[in-house]
């Protein structure tokens, strides 16, 4: 079965269907060398310098994750399927970062890159420049809306949207 990523808005998932394969549990992950499908050509792709060592990849992704001060990735085993999940944020720095179901609710609009007047539109707002003030530059402070043209704000092209 083909692996499947999933994002999220806090968080991506990525799963294999099929699970871990071999005799490892999640416990061992990064600590003991995991059994191979093809050992041979695994070793000779480390030989020629195309592929990392074996089992290298869980401590980087823990070690990654910890440079960037991000939470610990999480590693489940569930009925057979293999599921790592890697946080966006930790979970109450997000909910800090997002002070209003208002707020939620304009990012989740603005998944889509957005106008000012369709976000005004959205929010039942007449005024543009209100809105601008109250809603969407502390988001766009904070890092969580972009705009499409960073360098010319007040340009009439400009959208906002959210990764």
């Amino acid at each position: 079965m083909p692996i499947q990523i999933i994002m999220f808005e806090n968080r991506i998932e990525i799963r294999n269907p099929d699970g871990i394969y071999g005799r490892i549990r999640i416990d061992q992950l990064g600590k003991v060398q995991s059994d191979t499908r093809n050992p041979i050509i695994a070793s000779e792709l480390e030989v020629l310098k195309i592929t990392e060592n074996r089992y290298s990849g869980i401590p980087t992704i823990r070690r990654a994750m910890r440079e960037y001060n991000l939470p610990e990735p999480e590693f489940l085993d569930e009925r057979g399927c293999f599921i790592v999940k890697l946080y966006k944020y930790k979970e109450n720095e997000y909910n800090k970062m997002i002070e209003s179901s208002e707020e939620k609710n304009l990012i989740i609009f603005c998944k889509t890159p957005r106008t000012r007047n369709e976000i005004c539109h959205y929010l039942g707002i007449n005024s543009v420049s209100y809105v601008m003030k109250k809603y969407v530059m502390p988001l766009v402070e904070r890092g969580i809306l972009k705009m499409s043209i960073p360098d010319k704000p007040k340009s009439t092209k400009q959208l906002f949207y959210c990764e």
